[in-house]
């Protein structure tokens, strides 16, 4: 992490009961900026590159797109969960019923536990209070116009929630990581990293554009797609994996843009 950039910020312990699962959710109101792409490098990369850990791919769209196509690589380790009680019948998520799960104890003393949630587009933070128990939330976005526009919003929304609920929590609330997308070049980079220098997250490091994503919900055979994509993107799955494994030791909170 770039620590010259807010230097004077206090590192506080995030860290839960042991026994229970780590939570993160890729969210954005804003379609089509990689939250879907990202959670699944999110959560078959800790399934593969981590082996003493358990997964959970948690779809939080009603149309189910995302966990039926990656039901295929389901077995003991990762398990695409779909509870119809995680929604309520206008398709929103159901609080109660995810803060319950989350919050479930686990079991296996030597096994990690963690749940990775894919939130739909259209989905605003006022509806989805669980984000406030959840341990890390990934905005992803690209260097667009209108990505932009839609993520400076659903930034300013989550603010608003963490301040409503903040005496609800057990300890601070979240961090929030801003993730560029599907970026092209080093210019798009900071491009990005200027347009959101005034808001107090964490950027991440940049997700360089490459054909390979286009395919990563491909069922081809032997699942070509997904081990290309996995192979390409490596380096970029171990820096999110550690991030989520080692989210306690976030410094909370940035008083400006802070890169990872």
């Amino acid at each position: 992490m770039d620590s010259t950039l807010n230097s004077d910020i206090q590192y506080l312990d995030r860290s839960k009961t042991s026994a229970r699962p780590r939570s993160v959710v890729f969210a954005n109101s804003k379609g089509g900026v990689g939250k879907s792409t990202l959670a699944l490098m999110a959560g078959l990369g800790l399934a593969t590159q981590h082996p003493n850990t358990r997964v959970e791919l948690i779809d939080l769209d009603v149309q189910k797109t995302t966990s039926d196509s990656l039901q295929r690589f389901a077995n003991h380790r990762f398990s695409v969960l779909e509870n119809d009680d995680f929604f309520l019948n206008s398709g929103s998520p159901n609080n109660g019923s995810l803060i319950n799960h989350m919050g479930s104890d686990f079991p296996y003393s030597h096994t990690e536990k963690f749940i990775v949630f894919d939130s739909p587009a259209g989905n605003e933070p006022s509806r989805s209070t669980f984000l406030t128990h959840c341990n890390v939330v990934f905005v992803p976005t690209s260097v667009g116009d209108a990505d932009v526009f839609a993520t400076r919003k659903y930034l300013a929304e989550l603010e608003t929630l963490f301040g409503k609920h903040k005496t609800n929590l057990e300890g601070p609330p979240p961090p929030v990581v801003l993730l560029p997308n599907m970026v092209d070049s080093r210019d798009e980079f900071n491009e990005l990293r200027n347009a959101f220098s005034e808001h107090s997250v964490y950027f991440g490091k940049p997700l360089y554009y490459s054909p390979v994503f286009r395919r990563a919900f491909r069922a081809d055979e032997k699942d070509t797609s997904v081990g290309k994509l996995l192979r390409h993107a490596r380096p970029y799955i171990s820096w999110l994996t550690q991030l989520i494994k080692h989210s306690d030791t976030l410094p909370q909170p940035p008083t400006k843009l802070f890169q990872l």
